[in-house]
């Protein structure tokens, strides 16, 4: 709220306060007994007759659409204005003399829709209200057709404890073990965020690749964790043993959340770029250990019956989370003993094209793909190598995406967020480092005629002071040992997708408007 005298008592100052902001309904003006329907949009207005710092507006039985353009954006390292629950946190630019918003109404007949307006100017703090509005009818819940999560990047840490798996610590004396890969401020950062997710009750979360680190078949510190590296037998021997131990984990994570996990690979997934020759070598170890955990069952069997031939027959797939939503998993990567590259393999492609094809038949409503890299561009980066996908909007699979009607692709990679849009689709980065303080969650709310995103932002604390004892990774830097979620998460951008894109985008989800 920030610190300073709260004006809002009867006094000189309150009036004075009361006189520099002028707080109004749009519908309805000041007349109480305007009929509201729940679910139904209230516009209002907050005018300043003096410089405003920042505005705080508590809502009860409604809830705010998006964040006020006259709002200072938050980054992922910084929240400025956010949506904290129903209420709104609004920093203001200097000389901003009104503020207009939007809510939607949520309750049941005879529920009062009161709000109170907040201010501050340096350090005075003032509080005043709207006219109270009452509800009459409608539904007193607005729930979506389906909803998912995506959070790409999720890990993008090797997090994990090395008891649990075929690796060697548990066997060494105390003495010359290193750190383990986990510890309890871990545990308890991970469950904050996946206990949120839980509330949220989604379908699925999609995760858009960089799930570990992944720098498996290497031991900077020669450890002797995973065992020896120095032959190429030895480091396939290290990367299954390393891939045993996290991935496994991971996934254990989702399960005991009840949260159906969707993921796709990342470059980390095949070890982090860039790619010499020892690593390429390992291609093929990497695409097992991944499908092992996440694509096969007990007996190696496929567990999605749509994917593609070839090379991405066990790291690409599809499905449909409801009859009108298609979700589409691509692997961005080819790499082999020969090349690495960024691209959909032609029997992949060819796959998407009958996927997508498909899905116009049956008039699915709604098309999403998600895969690591941006296809357009520029986007943000943030501690990042800012790997994207070759040619962009010329790329042979975007003209698919265009040619069967993709709404959405949803993409990792940069550690930051940024919304773009071209040919009618909308491409949004997001997602980042848990162990960095990166990670966001896109909330993906599907409705008949619209599909409604929110970003949602976690805060996350962590040491790097070079006192601590790091936590174990093959690479030698490894982890910050002390880390914590605090408060609750923040939405800090929000847009509504429609038939030709995007509309209504507010907060650090409005494109760059660098054309």
């Amino acid at each position: 709220d920030g610190a300073g005298t709260d004006t809002s008592a009867s006094s000189p100052e309150a009036a004075a306060a009361d006189a520099a902001t002028s707080s109004t309904w749009l519908d309805g003006g000041a007349d109480t007994d305007a009929p509201v329907t729940s679910t139904s949009l209230i516009r209002g207005r907050i005018d300043f007759a003096e410089p405003t710092d920042e505005l705080r507006i508590g809502l009860s039985h409604a809830r705010m659409v998006s964040i006020p353009r006259q709002c200072v954006s938050s980054t992922v390292t910084r929240t400025m204005s956010s949506l904290e629950d129903a209420d709104l946190v609004c920093l203001l630019e200097p000389g901003t003399e009104r503020v207009a918003f939007t809510v939607i109404a949520l309750g049941s007949s005879g529920d009062a829709i009161q709000a109170e307006v907040r201010t501050r100017r340096g350090v005075d703090v003032a509080t005043s209200s709207l006219p109270t509005r009452t509800i009459s009818g409608g539904q007193p819940r607005l729930s979506p057709d389906l909803r998912l999560v995506s959070s790409p990047d999720f890990l993008n840490g090797d997090i994990g404890d090395l008891r649990d798996g075929p690796g060697f610590w548990k066997k060494m004396p105390r003495e010359e073990r290193t750190t383990n890969s986990i510890n309890r401020d871990y545990r308890v950062a991970l469950d904050r965020i996946l206990d949120d997710w839980e509330a949220l009750e989604p379908a699925g979360v999609l995760i858009a690749g960089d799930l570990v680190d992944g720098r498996w078949g290497y031991d900077e510190q020669d450890s002797g964790n995973f065992g020896p590296v120095d032959t190429r037998a030895e480091q396939r021997l290290a990367l299954r043993r390393a891939a045993r131990t996290y991935y496994p984990q991971w996934s254990e994570r989702f399960a005991d959340h009840g949260l159906a996990v969707f993921p796709a690979m990342g470059d980390h997934e095949y070890g982090d770029n860039p790619w010499p020759r020892r690593k390429r070598a390992l291609a093929k170890d990497f695409d097992a250990e991944w499908a092992r955990e996440f694509t096969t069952d007990s007996t190696g069997a496929p567990l999605f019956a749509d994917r593609p031939q070839g090379p991405a027959r066990l790291t690409a797939y599809a499905g449909r989370p409801s009859r009108d939503v298609q979700v589409v998993t691509l692997d961005v990567f080819d790499i082999t003993r020969e090349r690495a590259t960024i691209k959909v393999d032609k029997q992949q492609l060819s796959w998407l094209r009958g996927v997508l094809r498909k899905a116009q038949r049956d008039d699915v409503q709604w098309t999403i793909v998600q895969a690591h890299v941006p296809i357009l561009g520029p986007v943000r980066t943030r501690a990042s190598s800012g790997l994207s996908y070759p040619r962009g909007t010329s790329s042979r699979l975007w003209k698919v995406f265009k040619r069967f009607g993709v709404d959405l692709y949803l993409t990792g990679e940069v550690h930051d967020t940024t919304a773009r849009e071209a040919d009618g689709i909308v491409q949004i980065s997001h997602g980042g480092i848990f162990h960095v303080g990166l990670t966001t969650a896109l909330l993906l709310d599907f409705y008949d005629d619209r599909l409604y995103v929110t970003l949602r932002d976690y805060h996350v604390e962590r040491s790097l002071s070079e006192d601590d004892e790091r936590l174990w990774e093959t690479r030698r830097d490894g982890l910050p040992n002390r880390i914590e979620v605090v408060g609750e998460p923040s939405t800090i951008g929000t847009a509504t997708i429609v038939d030709g894109g995007l509309s209504g985008e507010s907060g650090i989800l409005v494109p760059p408007s660098d054309d």
